[in-house]
């Protein structure tokens, strides 16, 4: 599974690229990596180290810092991953009896946390 903060480093370097109409291949020749390695940080299944964040700001011309999410967007990102999880696992139920076991314990636990 892709982590938070993966996901978020990744959509930002895609942002920034797209906004400057940069392929992949041309911000790996400019950062000196392979052109997967560019793809696999968009996708969030790596983040680059930091010595790549330093080059990334220098090219976009911004703080290597903005590539970073605060602990906030990173539990909101995790929050948003896990109920895209659990809607995927939802629709895969067939029986109406475990849809309302389903549904009844998310009550029960609604509860809980609202105490």
């Amino acid at each position: 599974m892709t982590s938070p903060i993966r996901s978020l480093i990744g959509s930002r370097i895609k942002s920034h690229r797209k906004a400057r109409h940069i392929s992949q291949a041309a911000l790996a020749e400019a950062l000196d990596i392979d052109i997967s390695s560019v793809s696999r940080y968009e996708r969030g299944d790596h983040s680059p180290d930091g010595e790549t964040l330093v080059k990334l700001g220098a090219f976009f011309g911004v703080s290597p810092i903005d590539f970073l999410p605060s602990t906030q967007e990173a539990k909101w990102q995790a929050v948003n991953d896990l109920r895209s999880q659990l809607i995927d696992m939802v629709y895969r139920i067939d029986d109406p009896i475990d849809l309302e076991r389903l549904i009844a314990e998310a009550r029960v636990s609604k509860r809980a946390n609202l105490r």
